[in-house]
């Protein structure tokens, strides 16, 4: 608790006056040591305005038990501040603090600590440090809207889901293992004033061992990782914790989620404590705001680095790898096609059926085989693509314009494969497996007219679901997740009511009034960017657009929300739209692993241990997998950059072009002997870490190909580096075609 002579200290510090002993400015902020019953600091974001303090600097928590205290000394150097302390266990074990503040970025402030273990005391077995910072008494925690990357945003309280972390407003204490965190960062925002907070763990090299696991406390110096989050105790404070235990929910595995999973330090003389962190403060005029300034911060601060591929050399090999697993009539499948799964590290087939869009992503794959084939007078390729795309624009399309999904083929003599009859868990088909899908069909029309071969068929039934897409649109421009049967009264009922996902036509809808000039298509694209900016872009929720957890706050509904954005702005060149998608962009980020997480050699199947994980991203806030997934947001990554001419966009363009493909066998060197286009469909970032799901879906090769394909036809090249060369007002000129 926080002494009487404290409280005074404080209330002197609110009206503007204080007991100060020694200084720092950053930019317009200030840190300032305080003496007064012990030291402690402030922190104010301008001259005269508000401040957050850190009342009791020094925290130990020794087997459970928490002890504080504040420094004893402060001694000034060179534009840094050294503070020094002492905390004392029961049993007489000391804790020496030595905690150095140096200005850091603009509005930001550095502290150093280092905490040494002496006279260890018998009886005493177990410890962890802490740095808080307060934003409040308990009011503050409901006055605030809080971001940690990949865990924790803006509506989490409000419209809960299962699986999250951070989802019930009752919870006391929110804090995650930063190595499942994108970046070791937690920030909060003062609704009223926009004063925002960050807690940035600078430097993190997350190392952990095989036996990081389950409920017990681990006790062991193998430890060297953090957690970061909110503590509602005397007050609400943003918290760094080390090691790094994670409660009171946690996703650990064999763990039950409620609980804590606790890992210390052993307490033994000489062992030491060594990490620095980063506080900012800034006033940030909305949320979103908030979020690009603490995320780019702290971005800026890792600057992660970028990992080159062969970009020819990866692409020829995705496209070869296609070829090899496309089956036809020749190898008795009564539709062709590409497997479903592919088991690593053995290369062999799991499964032979077709979904359209979504992991299956028959048409896309489908069009890059065509695309390829035209581009390079591979009638092979051309042929076996146009033979998929003729199988779904002839069978699957439904008498109302719905198209069926998911086809099992046959390989009976003389007899059919089958439709099911869902896609997802809720029943029925769901929309964004239909509409990427159906993109996947209208590119091929597409390509194959700009190369004078006319497929009336395939734009006919484009335009059939279109249509349906017109008719099925509800008043307020919305759409559902997913579509059952016809019923009786003649139209499909939604199986999963939620409208989270309306972004998930826009694009299709768009490049189909493109290639109709079809007013109606657009009218309908931009009434449902219009739910999207009410229901999404403004409350910032982005959710829907992981099919198989619907309903979830995810990065996929960022990237198909920025995607829908720039489609309508280039239909409308309205800046509204573009405003959204850089917006929908900076919030996808967040997801993307942007600092590097040490391999655990006995956990390395699925991602391989000598490849780094920066430019993969979580999935979902339900639960810990990653993918390379982002890698098809790439291209839109690139146009921002010209839009804008951010280069952090830049930045982060190059790294999905080729971080994205650590895991991808793109040199022959993951899976010697197998096609070159294989890799782990995802894995799990925290332990065991990389563990993962050994198979290859159709949507992996898709995740590269679809960008680079955007390069080419829109910049001349796959290659990002080679675009990079054409002047920058021809690149521009380019982008606003």
């Amino acid at each position: 608790m926080i002494r009487p002579a404290a409280l005074a200290a404080l209330a002197a510090l609110a009206m503007g006056t204080s007991p100060a002993a020694e200084r720092l400015d950053s930019g317009l902020a200030s840190l300032t040591v305080h003496s007064d019953d012990g030291q402690w600091i402030s922190l104010r974001a301008g001259p005269g305005g508000p401040g957050h303090t850190v009342a009791r600097p020094l925290v130990v928590e020794v087997d459970g038990q928490r002890l504080d205290g504040r420094y004893e000394r402060t001694v000034a150097g060179d534009r840094e501040l050294t503070c020094t302390g002492v905390v004392r266990s029961h049993k007489g074990t000391k804790f020496l603090f030595r905690d150095t503040y140096r200005p850091s970025l603009p509005g930001a402030f550095a502290v150093a600590r280092e905490v040494e273990v002496v006279d260890a005391q018998a009886g005493d077995a177990a410890f962890n440090t802490a740095y808080h910072v307060a934003l409040g008494p308990e009011a503050a925690f409901a006055a605030h809207e809080y971001f940690v990357p990949g865990i924790w945003y803006r509506t989490n309280l409000v419209r809960p889901t299962a699986g999250q972390l951070a989802s019930d407003p009752n919870d006391r204490f929110f804090l995650f293992r930063e190595d499942r965190l994108p970046l070791p960062l937690v920030a909060a925002r003062e609704r009223a004033t926009g004063l925002t907070l960050a807690l940035t763990h600078v430097s993190a090299e997350p190392t952990s061992f095989a036996g990081d696991e389950g409920l017990a406390r681990v006790v062991d110096e193998r430890l060297q990782f953090g957690s970061l989050g909110v503590v509602r105790r005397d007050d609400v404070s943003l918290c760094f914790l080390f090691p790094g235990s994670e409660g009171e929910k946690n996703r650990t595995k064999g763990a039950n989620p409620r609980g804590w999973a606790l890992r210390s330090h052993p307490v033994r003389g000489g062992v030491r404590h060594r990490y620095e962190l980063m506080l900012s403060t800034a006033a940030t005029a909305s949320y979103a705001a908030a979020v690009e300034h603490t995320w780019t911060q702290a971005f800026g601060l890792y600057r992660p680095k970028v990992r080159r591929v062969d970009l020819p050399v990866a692409f020829s090999g995705l496209i070869d790898t296609l070829d090899h697993y496309c089956v036809g009539a020749a190898e008795g499948y009564d539709a062709p096609g590409f497997p479903f799964s592919v088991l690593l590290p053995s290369g062999t087939v799991r499964a032979y059926n077709y979904q359209m869009g979504f992991v299956g992503r028959q048409l896309p794959d489908a069009f890059f085989l065509i695309h390829e084939g035209l581009d390079h007078q591979r009638s092979g390729l051309r042929e076996k693509g146009e033979a998929i795309v003729d199988f779904w624009a002839r069978e699957s399309l439904c008498a109302d314009g719905w198209p069926r999904t998911w086809y099992d083929p046959s390989r009976e003599s003389g007899k059919h494969g089958r439709w099911r009859d869902s896609d997802n868990r809720h029943g029925g088909m769901a929309l964004r497996v239909a509409a990427t899908g159906m993109e996947g069909m209208l590119s091929a029309w597409l390509r194959m007219r700009q190369a004078r071969h006319d497929k009336p068929a395939w734009l006919a039934a484009c335009r059939k679901f279109g249509d349906w897409l017109v008719a099925n649109q509800a008043e307020d421009g919305s759409y559902h997740l997913a579509y059952g049967p016809v019923a009786a009264d003649g139209r499909r009922k939604p199986t999963e009511a939620s409208t989270a996902a309306t972004c998930n036509p826009i694009r299709y809808l768009v490049s189909l009034h493109e290639a109709t000039r079809d007013i109606r298509y657009l009218e309908a694209a931009r009434r449902a960017g219009e739910f999207c900016l009410r229901h999404s872009h403004e409350p910032y929720f982005y959710a829907g657009s992981v099919v198989d957890n619907p309903v979830t706050i995810d990065r996929e509904s960022g990237q198909e929300s920025l995607a829908a954005y720039l489609a309508l702005r280039d239909a409308t060149r309205d800046g509204r739209w573009l405003e959204a998608a850089v917006q929908a962009a900076r919030y996808t980020e967040t997801w993307m692993m942007a600092h590097e997480m040490p391999a655990v050699a006995a956990d390395t199947q699925g991602f391989p241990a000598g490849r780094s994980i920066v430019g993969q991203t979580l999935i979902a806030t339900g639960h810990s997998a990653a993918d390379h997934g982002l890698a098809f947001s790439s291209c839109d990554y690139y146009r921002l950059y010209l839009f804008t001419g951010d280069e952090h966009f830049l930045h982060v363009a190059r790294l999905l072009v080729h971080n994205t493909k650590q895991s991808l066998n793109w040199d022959g060197s993951l899976y010697p002997g197998l096609p070159r286009g294989l890799q782990p469909e995802a894995f799990a970032v925290v332990m065991p870490r990389r563990n993962g799901v050994l198979e290859c879906l159709s949507w992996n090769y898709a995740a590269h190909l679809d960008p680079l394909v955007r390069f080419k036809d829109r910049f001349g090249d796959i290659d990002l580096d080679v675009v990079e060369r054409l002047p920058l007002a021809k690149r521009r000129e380019l982008n606003e075609r």
